[in-house]
């Protein structure tokens, strides 16, 4: 078989979750190769929210910044009755990552900024007008034949492929996988507007029985709006301007407006039954589709490319073995899935036309917004499910008497460094594993990190001890300045935190345990 390119990693997919992975692994200096069947990013407007997460993974590999200029961060929600009074209101926040819940994007800036982001590393390509055609695996690597414009056909061998080409996957057909779940019928008119006369931070869901109507806001005073099509209503009649003129009628003058995209949406629940098959990984909308209802659908594709890449960057080390790759999807299907129903229920409590039912949900919603302690599952969005992983890499002990962080991302706070400068914790921590020595200032975690384990994975320590602490003399150290790590604080005294490059925590033991801690992690890596 005559092979043209050879690469460590094939991205079939160049959306935002192949161009997170694709960031992701060029910052590890990954040999990777990324094809796109269309001529460029895309011009469509699709995905409107990301959250603290991807947010803070684009800090990471050094987009934020650029990002920020293009976003409307910590963006809020109000629910309005059919009567027009506000029943709930949830203001923006910066979450313990230390971003905004929800920043409001457009989505071809997002991938604009992604796609510069890859053209920064010598390691990575990026091809557009490529149309995969087959993919074949013998064990060791993966073979795939592509095809561009001018019918010119080339082979790529890879060591790994992503699949992240969305939901009509052709990487998900080559390797048979099946999605489960159930299409809605139910149709939406949606329409983006520029230059919009609304430039409040805040979506606006007009729950109105007669017809539920989102109001969503986009960067540069730009606005979304949402219809629920009624039955009988037929689609491509309802995009016509006379039809969108009585749409608008309660909301603008639709003489005013100026349109940008005019579409009709249908939903979708659907899992792929596995997302892995040996080399070759599925992600983003080609392993799983979502309501919007959560705003999670571009989240949870963010979310699978930094769950499985470094871990592909420690197998290509050579300090993993394939077996690491298992816990791709042990540790992403569980919080997936209960994505997905938290959308779906969502979009049911909702969107509801039931008179009846609409009433008691905006009873509801105004009593828990406003009497303690319910009003903080409302107001801070607390019913949107956070990762938390039981099983895969991870260090669990069932035994513990007290509450812990293991299993979960490390908060982000604001610290002071010996010097005094103030930094996000992950400027810090850089971009690999790290040991977090909380309040354990007579620890010499300097030569705890000539360990043969934390010298391969190129751990980075830190003391982080709070203000009132005797700071340690012979290494440097971080104390936070905000709360956002009190618990972590309190629950992890004297103790010391192996943080993944995913920031999800490893396991906490005592110094004195630090041993067990580096032979449990080499059996996690196979090694």
């Amino acid at each position: 078989m005559v092979v043209d390119k050879k690469t460590q990693v094939l991205i079939v997919g160049a959306g935002p979750t192949g161009l997170a992975a694709a960031n992701l692994l060029g910052f590890a200096n990954v040999d990777t190769v990324v094809l796109e069947k269309n001529q460029g990013t895309s011009d469509i407007p699709k995905g409107i929210y990301i959250d603290d997460e991807f947010f803070r993974t684009l800090d990471l590999v050094g987009l934020a910044d650029e990002l920020a200029e293009h976003c409307v961060s910590a963006a809020g929600v109000s629910y309005f009755s059919r009567f027009g009074f506000c029943v709930a209101r949830v203001k923006g926040l910066i979450t313990p990552n230390g971003y905004g819940n929800r920043s409001a994007i457009w989505q071809p800036e997002l991938e604009k900024i992604m796609l510069r982001g890859v053209k920064r590393f010598a390691s990575t390509s990026v091809y557009f007008e490529q149309t995969l055609i087959s993919l074949d695996q013998d064990g060791s690597t993966v073979v795939a034949e592509v095809i561009d414009v001018h019918g010119v056909r080339q082979k790529i061998r890879a060591d790994f492929v992503l699949g992240c080409d969305g939901g009509k996957s052709t990487v998900r057909k080559e390797l048979g996988i099946e999605m489960d779940g159930r299409s809605y019928e139910q149709p939406w008119v949606v329409v983006d507007l520029l230059n919009d006369s609304d430039h409040s931070p805040f979506s606006k869901y007009f729950v109105n029985p007669r017809r539920p109507t989102d109001s969503i806001p986009a960067p540069f005073h730009g606005r979304r709006f949402e219809f629920m099509l009624l039955p009988g209503e037929d689609p491509d009649e309802m995009l016509e301007d006379r039809s969108l003129r009585s749409l608008f009628a309660p909301f603008r003058d639709f003489d005013q407006v100026e349109i940008c995209r005019r579409a009709v949406y249908t939903f979708h629940s659907l899992f792929v039954k596995q997302m892995q098959v040996d080399r070759v990984f599925l992600l983003g909308d080609a392993a799983h589709l979502m309501p919007p209802f959560g705003a999670s659908g571009m989240n949870s594709g963010h979310r699978d490319a930094s769950n499985l890449c470094w871990k592909l960057v420690a197998v290509l080390r050579g300090v993993a073995s394939l077996r690491l790759l298992s816990s791709y999807e042990l540790e992403r299907r569980n919080h997936t899935e209960a994505t997905i129903d938290i959308s779906v229920l969502l979009g049911r409590i909702v969107n509801s036309r039931s008179v009846v039912l609409a009433f008691f949900r905006d009873l509801v919603f105004w009593f828990l917004s406003r009497v303690p302690p319910f009003a903080g599952y409302i107001t801070e969005m607390r019913y949107i499910p956070r990762a938390v992983i039981q099983e895969g890499f991870v260090l669990r002990d069932e035994a513990r008497p007290t509450k812990t962080w293991v299993g979960r991302m490390l908060p982000q706070p604001e610290v002071s460094t010996a010097n005094g400068t103030t930094t996000l914790l992950d400027v810090q921590l850089g971009k690999g594993f790290a040991l977090l020595a909380i309040n354990c200032p007579t620890f010499d975690l300097k030569a705890a990190l000539c360990h043969r384990l934390w010298q391969a994975l190129s751990v980075q320590g830190r003391h982080v001890v709070s203000a009132e602490m005797q700071p340690p003399l012979s290494d440097s150290y971080l104390v936070p300045i905000d709360n956002r790590f009190d618990e972590i604080m309190r629950l992890h005294h004297g103790e010391v935190l192996l943080v993944r490059p995913d920031r999800y925590i490893v396991g906490s033991v005592r110094p004195a345990e630090l041993e067990t801690l580096a032979l449990n992690v080499e059996r996690l890596l196979g090694v």
